[in-house]
């Protein structure tokens, strides 16, 4: 795994509040553009399989680490973590910086409780499209419970300052996100990666309540889910639910995979993300 971004060239962009933002760029710079946004304790390299196969050879591909994540900044404020304006502003940051034409936005997990937030603050209008990949539309909400799977301890010890408590939590957080085990290296990125996040700011990130089902039936943006059928951390009840409130969603659930499709069946997600993109680009 020797190059993990398929050449993707790094550079710091300001997000909201001077908040730096290590965004990478792959693929072919001439093709569609789209921006993968990552979850909860993650970073861009989780997109290492879309940048380094065939999704590359046809689209411009950009992923940035969230704030507090990653080589992005983490500010130490609990409250630059809990506002949907915040994490709204930084795509707007990274679409503006990168020159992006109605890219499409991929979420994943976390990541698609953003893209709610940018449809809210920022509109729909200037997206290709949304593509929610093992995401949730609510989070901290009574009614949100039923749309989680069983590794609430596990994300709560990863939030810990024990650093035993939090390496172990992480590790069995990662485990869990796929219904099989990854290849052994890209595994080791993954737990490698995570571990970049600190404690504090996954505190922080546990404490965002939010609940976009009011605005979802309101949005008139093309939009896929796919969502694994075996995902213990937010059940496939989820990707339902939000295909169920989007007009016109379609929905995809992956059989035998769990919370990450992307990495676990990535050539059926680049092919559904190349349709989808492309049937956007032919409209």
């Amino acid at each position: 795994m020797a190059d993990l971004m398929g050449g993707a060239v790094t550079r710091f962009v300001e997000g909201a509040g001077g908040v730096r933002l290590a965004v990478a760029e792959g693929g072919n710079p001439e093709g569609p553009p789209i921006l993968f946004i990552h979850g909860f304790s993650q970073a861009a390299l989780c997109w290492t399989r879309q940048f380094t196969g065939a999704l590359a050879r046809d689209f411009r591909l950009v992923a940035f680490d969230l704030r507090g994540h990653g080589l992005s900044d983490k500010p130490a404020d609990p409250a630059a973590y809990q506002s949907p304006d915040l994490w709204a502003d930084d795509v707007a940051a990274v679409i503006a910086a990168c020159g992006l034409d109605r890219p499409v936005l991929a979420g994943w997990s976390f990541g698609g409780r953003i893209l709610g937030a940018v449809a809210r603050r920022h509109g729909t209008q200037h997206l290709g499209g949304l593509v929610f990949v093992g995401a949730t539309s609510k989070a901290g909400v009574p009614d949100a419970a039923r749309l989680r799977g069983d590794t609430g301890p596990i994300q709560a010890a990863m939030a810990s300052d024990d650093m035993a408590a939090a390496v172990a939590g992480t590790l069995a957080f990662i485990a869990a996100c796929t219904a099989t085990p990854l290849p052994a290296e890209l595994q080791r990125l993954m737990d490698l990666t995570n571990g970049m996040t600190p404690p504090f700011v996954r505190r922080a990130m546990m404490g965002w309540q939010v609940d976009h089902d009011d605005l979802l039936p309101r949005l008139s943006v093309p939009a896929l889910v796919i969502h694994g059928a075996q995902d213990r951390v937010l059940l496939p009840a989820a990707g339902r639910h939000i295909a169920g409130l989007l007009p016109g969603a379609e929905l995809t659930l992956y059989e035998g995979v769990g919370h990450a499709p992307f990495l676990e069946a990535p050539a059926r997600f680049d092919a559904d993300l190349a349709a989808f993109t492309r049937r956007l680009k032919a409209g």
